[in-house]
């Protein structure tokens, strides 16, 4: 039995020119996924003029739209109220734009400090996770999107896939970073897959050498991507992927490589 995997690129290709990304994905004949809205210098500004120009250039595009959340620098669970009230505007501003782009899924970091190892800390982050997602999710289930978590410097999925068993809904589910697993945790890519299971819904496609996060070709790293396709096979998934790539040359040698391997394994892709 054959999965269909569903395929998209990151606007991050033309960084700020999402006209170009877009004329990429049309090309390609792939679904875009917007990342980085605007520029976050002015975002207060133009975050209204941005909306109705990113609007205007989708009204000719036919293919399936996902969102990437703001993420830089945010945290909801900080304890200092106006670092906490700034970052809850921006999740609910990707909320907005997630409506307004009528996008499938809206990818988001856990903006987790993995360098603080105080039990106390871990405890308390998940707990205002819970309590954060328990009622944002809400609004998710009412517009029929889907809310995703991403690996970013977490080593282990634990925390990400425990955070998804609390909320218990069909509309919040896991994102799995490959070149961000390369990175930072000791798991395989397969491994991430089998402990998230039918809670993974997205996947970002790029590589590295576990030097940097560098989000190069998938020939331009070592991560064994047919051994992920084969587990996706094997457990009969068939989450979005996201090619995150940010080079345009190493866009399309990924996406080359990656249909040859889908049809070698007799997956299909769209």
């Amino acid at each position: 039995m054959t999965i269909k995997l569903k395929r998209f690129i990151s606007s991050t290709v033309s960084y700020h020119d999402f006209q170009e990304a877009v004329n990429i994905a049309n090309d390609l004949n792939c679904g875009i996924e917007i990342s980085r809205f605007g520029k976050l210098a002015d975002i207060e500004e133009n975050f209204k003029q941005n909306k109705i120009e990113y609007k205007k250039i989708l009204s000719d595009f036919d293919n399936e739209v996902t969102l990437h959340g703001f993420f830089s620098n945010l945290n909801f669970a900080a304890k200092d109220p106006l670092i906490a009230q700034a970052s809850l505007k921006r999740y609910y501003q990707s909320l907005e734009l997630a409506q307004y782009f009528d996008v499938s899924t809206v990818v988001f970091h856990t903006c987790y400090n993995n360098l603080l190892k105080q039990k106390q800390y871990q405890e308390m982050f998940f707990l205002k996770n819970i309590e954060f997602y328990k009622e944002f999710i809400k609004e998710f289930e009412k517009l029929g999107i889907i809310a995703t978590m991403e690996n970013v410097h977490e080593a282990k999925p634990d925390f990400i896939r425990n955070l998804i068993g609390a909320i218990n809904s069909t509309n919040f589910g896991a994102t799995i970073d490959i070149g961000h697993c390369n990175l930072h945790s000791d798991l395989s890519v397969s491994d991430w897959i089998k402990e998230y299971g039918i809670m993974l819904k997205h996947m970002h496609f790029h590589s590295n050498f576990k030097d940097e996060d560098s989000h190069s070709s998938l020939l331009k790293g070592d991560i064994d991507i047919k051994a992920i396709l084969l587990t996706l096979k094997e457990l009969q998934l068939s989450p979005t992927i996201t090619f995150e790539i940010f080079n345009y040359d190493d866009l399309i040698e990924s996406i080359k490589y990656f249909n040859s391997l889908c049809e070698e394994l007799d997956i299909e892709y769209v």
